[in-house]
């Protein structure tokens, strides 16, 4: 009688044992699920942020003219477009690169490189990113303002193109403007 309560003591023991180990085990994957929500979330809050900084010129905007409503293309001067130029060189020497790089698929382009181009008039400019600063304050002073009709006023440009967003990094790595 005594060696068979022993034996269903131990039995006993044994199964809280294993219930103590499924209730461990179980609480890691949770806790691990939970954590890797959390750090997605944060990524992807991480990449809307970087996003924004250069979406924020592209699309159309509403606004109020003369009592009625007008769409029309977001604006930026050539100070902002050397200023998304001047972000993407601070991510690209982030990331590593040094010299341009040659991206000809940006929605499958894997890597962080960030390229800004612009069109003035018939002249491209690419790769504004790797432009020294000499030649982006050339540029800033080249294309400040506008002159018709012997008025003087600010020179406007819109993103022309859908901005290059990687498909495999979510990140932006592409943004052309054209003069409005």
């Amino acid at each position: 009688m005594e060696n068979a309560s022993k034996a269903l003591i131990m039995a006993a023991e044994i199964l809280i044992g294993v219930m103590i180990i499924s209730v461990g085990v179980y609480l890691f994957n949770v806790m691990g699920q939970y954590s890797a929500e959390k750090t997605s979330q944060m990524e992807d809050t991480q990449i809307a942020q970087f996003n924004q900084q250069f979406l924020k010129y592209y699309g159309d905007i509403t606004t109020e003219e003369n009592g009625s409503q007008v769409t029309g293309p977001i604006r930026c001067t050539i100070h902002e477009i050397v200023g998304l130029a001047n972000l993407a060189k601070k991510v690209n020497t982030e990331n590593g690169f040094t010299e341009p790089q040659k991206v000809t698929d940006y929605a499958n382009y894997p890597n962080f490189y960030v390229e800004i181009d612009v069109q003035i008039g018939s002249k491209n400019y690419t790769n504004l990113e790797a432009k020294s600063q000499e030649e982006l304050v050339n540029l800033i002073k080249e294309n400040d303002v506008v002159s018709q009709n012997g008025n003087t006023g600010i020179k406007y440009f819109k993103c022309i193109e859908e901005p290059g967003i990687s498909n495999i990094t979510k990140r932006v790595n592409y943004m052309k403007f054209v003069e409005i």
